[in-house]
């Protein structure tokens, strides 16, 4: 047995590796962007402390209500040291995506635990982030530390809670209970959050960890979490500082048209990767193989549930979103696109592998080891087969980021070369020359000066909702770029 879990393990571990060593180079190769500038800059205090808590509440006042998030994305943000970043930018990105990554594995972990058994769900959880990492790739949650910090912890902490507080009723371990209300207070202080958390959290204790509410004791401690989420949502959701970054697109917001928005906007994207990531088809594939293997779910009625909570869970997600901005086409920026992806991907994965163990109930199948061992290798490799003759192999963020290598490497070289002349230069008003615009690229996220606009937001400005503030950040008065050759 011991040997079987240590080849699992390696496979597992080799697997892992394949998947995320192009998304490592991608990330060594990034550069300080857009508002990293602002959340770097002393605007309101020299002192660090001073300085995220004004910068917190100045945002909540006029510009978002996440203050929490606010806060901390300013007390560690890597521009806080004011000199040269080079790689170092790229390695705390890297640090920032291992910690994401760890949260969903830990958490897809323990949520796949009450589903199947312990060797089949590192399986499962493998398969799962195989999907959300192989279909498409987020710079703006990857190479970026603001995006990052904004979308991506979060959306671990959101399945952290989950899987602490199942953890909690598992083991009635109180410090289980203390991290599950500490992980869910980032997510319920960030709005496109607040539904999610609520409704995962409630299934959690219902339908999952189905707790004795009848209990007055155990009611007191179930509901304590949700009321400090609650709590927390209202302070993000009434913040003054929502209505003022609304004023400034201009709009009237529509609730039917967002409704029908995003509506479309998830049946888009579910359409999007089953027609054209075949390797998403394969693992979702594999998963189903699973689910007929350890054939765990015998209630339908518990797949439907999922699938509406998960449905819900998106709708909530997207809405602040589609809604504050009155939204009225498919696009949706990078980082919000990351956000609906994974919880579509996430969603597929558990409803394949729920279908699969109902299946193997209802029809009373009992796939043993060897059978689903050579299903699976079957699926694997007339899979792989399909991907090389149709040439869809190209579709895979893997390859792409190694096909596109020196792109990213030229891309670094040529911003970073940027912000070395900026930080070199003894000019208060800064002109860069550079001969071209570089190629733009899917796997690298550039600073955000745009050709021949001026960057010369005022010093005593906290946040501008219209300028990046690098200028601010650097100490010029201005900064210009300038493409010699532009059309």
């Amino acid at each position: 047995m011991e040997k079987k879990k240590l080849s699992i393990n390696l496979i597992l571990g080799i697997l892992y590796s394949a998947i995320f060593l192009p998304i490592i180079f991608s990330l060594l190769n990034s550069v300080p962007a857009s508002d990293d500038f602002a959340f770097g800059s002393n605007t309101i205090s020299d002192n660090l402390l001073a300085n995220a808590a004004g910068y917190s509440w100045w945002n909540w006042k006029y510009h978002s209500g996440r203050w929490l998030t606010f806060f901390f994305q300013k007390m560690i943000n890597p521009l806080n040291t004011h000199t040269h970043l080079g790689r170092v930018y790229g390695v705390w990105m890297m640090a920032v995506f291992a910690l994401t990554f760890i949260m969903l594995h830990y958490s897809l972990n323990i949520i796949y635990k009450k589903m199947i058994r312990d060797e089949a769900s590192k399986i499962a959880v493998f398969l799962t982030l195989a999907v959300c990492y192989t279909t498409y790739y987020y710079s703006e949650t990857y190479n970026w530390y603001v995006g990052a910090t904004a979308y991506a912890i979060p959306l671990g902490l959101l399945l952290l809670t989950v899987a602490f507080t199942i953890r909690y009723y598992d083991t009635e371990k109180n410090k289980f209970y203390v991290c599950a209300i500490l992980a869910g207070l980032i997510p319920a202080t960030n709005e496109f959050m607040d539904v999610a958390i609520g409704l995962l959290y409630l299934y959690t204790i219902l339908f999952m960890s189905k707790v004795d509410l009848k209990d007055k004791s155990k009611l007191i401690k179930a509901i304590t979490p949700m009321i400090i989420f609650i709590i927390g949502g209202i302070t993000v959701v009434f913040a003054p500082g929502n209505f003022a970054r609304q004023a400034v697109y201009e709009i009237e917001p529509n609730v039917g048209t967002a409704m029908r928005q995003i509506i479309y906007d998830i049946m888009i994207r579910i359409y999007d990767i089953l027609r054209n990531h075949p390797l998403a088809l394969m693992l979702f594939a594999l998963i189903f193989i699973l689910g007929l293997k350890t054939g765990t779910d015998k209630n339908i009625g518990k797949i439907v549930l999922r699938v509406v909570l998960l449905c819900f869970v998106a709708f909530g997600t997207l809405f602040p979103y589609v809604y504050g901005r009155a939204m009225a086409t498919s696009y949706l920026d990078i980082r919000m696109q990351y956000l609906l992806d994974f919880i579509i991907e996430v969603g597929i994965c558990v409803t394949a592998l729920g279908l699969g163990g109902w299946i193997s109930n209802k029809l009373n199948l009992s796939l043993n080891r060897k059978i689903a061992v050579a299903a699976s290798a079957a699926i694997i490799v007339l899979g792989t087969a399909a991907l090389i003759v149709t040439g869809r192999y190209q579709t895979v963020v893997q390859y792409d980021i190694i096909a596109k290598r020196q792109l990213i490497k030229d891309s670094y070289h040529f911003w970073d070369g940027v912000i070395t002349e900026i930080e070199n230069s003894k000019e208060d008003d800064v002109v860069i020359h550079r001969p071209a615009e570089i190629t733009w690229s899917p796997y690298f996220l550039y600073m955000g000066l745009t050709d021949g606009d001026v960057y010369a937001v005022k010093f005593d400005t906290v946040y501008d909702k219209e300028f990046i503030m690098p200028n601010v950040y650097y100490g010029k008065k201005s900064i210009q770029l300038i493409y010699d050759n532009a059309q």
